[in-house]
């Protein structure tokens, strides 16, 4: 199996750091981080392309968070992230996905998410 290559952002350092050792415990996975949710998280991305993206909040929603997972999704599309907010104890996950633009695919589309 290969090991999935997971960017890890995180609001709070100590954050960053728990939850590294979380994954790297889990095996499996190579850790590119825990780098700071700033200006230039976008940036380390293209240079070092990950499977999945991890970003790890204290925040419910916060602005930083929220921008940042808005801005991967709209440059790497295919690329999915996971939130990870600590306030309210939950795990979100963005992820695209892109299908022909037949009635047949959407019906499917819809039947196969999970609710």
């Amino acid at each position: 199996m290969d090991n999935r290559r997971v960017a890890l952002f995180s609001s709070k350092h100590l954050l960053g750091e728990s939850l590294e050792h979380v994954l790297i415990d889990a095996g499996g996975m190579e850790i590119l981080g825990p780098w700071k949710i700033d200006q230039h998280a976008l940036g380390r991305l293209s240079g070092n392309l990950p499977d999945v993206v991890i970003i790890a909040d204290e925040e419910q929603q916060s602005a930083a968070a929220s921008a940042l997972t808005t801005q991967i999704l709209e440059r790497f599309s295919n690329l999915p992230v996971v939130h990870v907010m600590l306030e309210s104890n939950t795990v979100r996950i963005y992820s695209s996905d892109t299908r022909p633009a037949r009635s047949s695919d959407l019906i499917d589309a819809i039947r196969t998410l999970a609710v």
